[in-house]
C-alpha cells in the first residue's frame, strides 16, 4: 500500500539513484521502541534492569529473532532462493516467518539470562508484554509493504470482486508492479499474478495487529492478577496460550502462497500447526507455575 516512505538521492548515478527508507522498517523500529519502552518500566520498577540493560538485551532479542524468521522462510521457501545467495538478506521483499523469530530470540534469551543466572520468568513475563505490544504496531509495517496479505473477497457466485465492483468498506486493493509495487524488485515474484490484479483483499496485517492488541490487553489484565504478582511466569504462560489462538484464526484470511499450507496432512498453516505444540508448552508451564507445593517431610519421631 505504501512501500517507501522517502527516498534520499545518492550522490553517484543517475538522477534515479537513491537510498529508499521503507515503511517496514521504520515501523518494525516504531514497533521495538514501544515494547521496548513496556519491558524497560516493567524490569526498572523491579529493579531487574536498568534501561539502557533492557534496550541492549531486547535489541538483541530482535536482531536474532528478525535472524530466526528469515532462516526459518528460506528453508521453507529454498527452491526461490537457490543460486541466488544475496537475495537471503532482501527482507524488504517479504519472507519472515514469525515462529522461527520467537524460537530464536527465546532460545537466545533463556541463554542470555541463564549466562547472567537473572530470573528467567520474571523477565520474560516483560518480554511478552513488549512483544504483544511491538506486533501491534510492527504488522503495519507489513500491511504498507504488501507482505502477508489475505484471501480475495468473493462474490455470491463465488467469483473474485475486481476494481469497480461493490465490495466490503474495509478491502483494501495493492498497487500492481507499474505503481512501484515491491515485487518488480524481484527476480522471482512470491506473489502469483492473480494477486497483483486488482483484486480486492482481506487486510490480514491488520487483522492481525487488531488480534495483538487484544493479546497486549489480556497480557495487562493478567499482570494484574495477584497470582501473577506472586508466582513470576503466569504473564508467560498466558501469552504462550493466547496468542496462538489469535494467529490461528488470523490465518483463516490469509492468501500469500508463503504461509504454508497442509502442514503434514493436516489442512492446516505453517504457524496454525506450530501453535499447537506452543499452547500445550504454555498450558504445562502453567500447571508448573501453579502446582501446589510440595508437602513438608514428616521426620521419625
Amino acid at each position: 500500500m505504501f512501500p517507501v516512505l522517502f527516498r534520499i538521492p545518492l550522490p553517484w548515478g543517475d538522477a534515479d539513484t537513491y537510498f529508499p527508507v521503507r515503511m517496514f522498517g521504520v515501523l518494525v523500529i516504531l514497533g521495538f521502541l514501544a515494547g521496548w519502552w513496556v519491558v524497560s518500566r516493567r524490569l526498572a520498577k523491579r529493579n531487574l534492569m536498568q534501561r539502557q540493560e533492557s534496550f541492549d538485551f531486547c535489541f538483541y532479542l530482535l536482531a536474532v529473532g528478525i535472524a530466526g524468521a528469515r532462516i526459518m522462510h528460506v528453508v521453507q521457501e529454498f527452491e526461490q532462493f537457490r543460486g541466488k545467495f544475496f537475495r537471503v538478506f532482501a527482507i524488504w521483499e517479504g519472507g519472515l516467518v514469525w515462529y522461527g523469530g520467537f524460537a530464536a530470540a527465546a532460545l537466545f534469551a533463556f541463554w542470555w539470562l541463564g549466562k547472567r543466572k537473572m530470573p528467567v520468568l520474571e523477565i520474560t513475563d516483560a518480554c511478552v508484554l513488549g512483544l504483544a505490544l511491538a506486533l501491534c504496531v510492527g504488522r503495519w509495517g507489513c500491511f504498507c509493504a504488501g507482505d502477508d496479505f489475505g484471501l480475495k473477497f468473493l462474490a455470491e457466485d463465488g467469483s473474485a470482486i475486481v476494481a469497480g465492483e461493490h465490495a466490503p468498506w474495509y478491502a483494501v486493493q495493492f498497487p500492481g508492479v507499474d505503481a512501484g509495487w515491491r515485487y518488480q524488485f524481484s527476480e522471482t515474484p512470491l506473489a502469483p499474478e492473480s494477486f497483483r490484479a486488482p483484486f480486492w483483499l482481506h487486510p490480514v496485517q491488520i487483522y492481525m495487529s487488531i488480534a495483538n492488541l487484544f493479546v497486549f490487553l489480556a497480557l495487562v489484565v493478567v499482570s494484574r492478577l495477584k497470582l501473577a504478582a506472586s508466582k513470576p511466569g503466569i504473564i508467560t504462560a498466558a501469552y504462550l496460550m493466547i496468542y496462538p489462538v489469535g494467529r490461528a484464526v488470523t490465518e483463516l484470511w490469509r492468501g500469500d502462497i508463503d504461509r504454508g499450507v497442509d502442514v503434514m496432512g493436516t489442512g492446516l498453516s505453517f504457524s496454525q500447526a506450530f501453535g499447537i505444540p506452543v499452547i500445550l508448552f504454555g498450558a504445562m508451564l502453567l500447571r508448573y507455575i501453579v502446582r501446589p507445593p510440595p508437602p513438608p517431610e514428616q521426620k521419625p519421631a
